[in-house]
């Protein structure tokens, strides 16, 4: 009778005791709120440093000499190449995150270079499309020369207001990589309207692999871009084919935590181009659960039990 006393009291104790163990669980959700704080500001930090570097390359083409340059003719070029070459080489010099500065006419053909590639086509990027359309650009993070990079232009004018050609500044991607932070439960991830990684502080092998599959038109115009850079036409994809899906639709509203298999996450749109900045809580493993959870589960049991015995004693 006093083993069954015992018994009874330890299940009556226990479940009494299992009220501060729910309201563990109820007082520790997913970190959301500080997550919808995060991401916001890295978006404005990425806006940041694409606004100033965009500018900055827009200021360089006022330089008489790169004017001058890309504005004479292809039979005067060589009378006007060393004062603009100078210029660009100097501007190399001082910034460590510029890996090339380069010149292209008005066909996209490269006439000027710090580096290799005279008389390179860059018609079919982007970047330089948008350049001599009038626009300040910058390109997603991509793979040429062997190195991660991200290409900002500025169209450059004439004495007529014309387009006579673009300017390109080739920088360093670690720049943009050094923007996001990791916290202790969570990392941020940088996608495109492709739905292509630019960053992953969680796994930096991710960088420029896409949440999912990319379907065969979107592929295609990829390759014929260079969208990621010469060395990278076809991004690699990982196993998240709902988060590709609607990342691509820009339906920021409709994602959720599982579709990038988190427990938590939030999103904001740039500004300055059709990227999300994305914070997300990975699921927690098997061993942080029992430990989140082991301690609270033991205090419950203890309590059990000693109720039980003092209530076995009455």
């Amino acid at each position: 009778m006093k083993i069954r006393s015992l018994a009874l009291g330890f299940i009556l104790c226990l479940f009494i005791a299992g009220a501060p163990l729910a309201l563990f669980v109820v007082l520790n959700p997913p970190q959301s709120n500080s997550l919808t704080e995060i991401a916001p500001r890295l978006a404005r930090e990425y806006d940041r440093l694409l606004q100033l570097r965009m500018q900055q390359t827009f200021a360089l083409t006022a330089f008489p000499s790169i004017r001058a340059f890309a504005a004479s003719t292809p039979e005067t070029r060589s009378q006007r190449a060393a004062v603009a070459l100078n210029e660009l080489q100097a501007l190399v010099a001082a910034d460590k995150n510029i890996r090339q500065a380069l010149i292209v006419d008005s066909n996209g053909t490269i006439i000027m270079s710090t580096l290799d590639g005279w008389g390179g086509a860059l018609a079919s990027r982007q970047f330089i499309r948008d350049a001599l359309n009038g626009q300040l650009a910058v390109s997603a993070v991509s793979r040429d020369s062997g190195e991660n990079s991200l290409f900002y232009a500025a169209p450059i004018f004439n004495n007529a207001d014309e387009i006579a050609g673009a300017l390109a500044l080739r920088v360093d991607a670690q720049e943009l990589w050094n923007i996001a932070p990791r916290g202790e439960k969570w990392h941020a991830v940088l996608s495109d309207e492709n739905g292509v990684r630019l960053d992953d502080t969680g796994d930096p092998a991710r960088r420029l692999s896409s949440f999912g599959a990319l379907d065969a038109a979107r592929a295609a115009q990829i390759a014929n871009a260079q969208t990621y850079g010469a060395e990278a036409l076809a991004p690699r994809a990982t196993n998240l084919p709902r988060a590709q899906q609607l990342v691509t639709q820009g339906a920021l509203d409709q994602l959720q935590a599982s579709d990038f298999d988190a427990r938590a996450f939030a999103a904001q749109r740039l500004v300055t181009k059709p990227w999300y900045a994305l914070i997300l809580a990975p699921q927690p493993t098997l061993a942080e659960n029992f430990s989140s959870f082991a301690l609270p589960a033991l205090g419950a049991i203890l309590l059990a039990l000693g109720g039980a015995l003092v209530a076995s004693r009455l």
